[in-house]
């Protein structure tokens, strides 16, 4: 290739990447909304009370009522093991924050996602429950509506030790 040209094509290259406008930043939740990592599920009432759950989401979004479709809430109905279970979360919605909880361990927050305006809300990761529980996942818009999901799952052995 001739030097001319290649110094031609590699310049309009870095200047292209250089001149991609992109945002990296995040919200620290940790610091913004303390509180919500100090919610905890009374494992006395149960598994399946979603008391904490409810005060989590009401912390984080000030409020509980939630539009129960637009979003996608995959995981396995019965986990063998508890120790490795695959979820993921995504929908066609313009999402501004994906928050996902559960009932079963001491701590509600699985996870909370900023999301940035053109990314694609598709999330897949593998959590850890000691016992049966219901998974749910809130999505909020970025006109401040409130979606969910849930799912009720059934764990065999639990998978945090004990």
């Amino acid at each position: 290739m001739e030097r001319r040209k290649f110094f031609k094509l590699s310049s309009a290259l870095a200047i292209s990447v250089i001149m991609t406008p992109y945002n990296l930043s995040a919200i620290n939740f940790r610091k913004t909304k303390p509180k919500i990592w100090g919610i905890e599920n009374n494992l006395k009432l149960g598994t399946k009370d979603l008391k904490a759950t409810n005060v989590l989401i009401k912390e984080i979004f000030g409020s509980t009522k939630t539009i129960k479709s637009n979003v996608i809430l995959k995981a396995p109905k019965v986990v063998e093991n508890g120790a490795i279970i695959p979820i993921s979360v995504s929908t066609k919605l313009k999402a501004k924050t994906i928050v996902l909880l559960q009932s079963a361990n001491p701590e509600v927050l699985i996870a909370i996602f900023d999301i940035h305006e053109r990314s694609i809300p598709d999330y897949a990761l593998r959590i850890r429950l000691q016992d049966s529980a219901i998974l749910t996942a809130v999505i909020q818009t970025k006109d401040g509506k409130l979606y969910s999901a849930s799912q009720d799952m059934t764990v065999v052995v639990g998978g945090c030790g004990t």
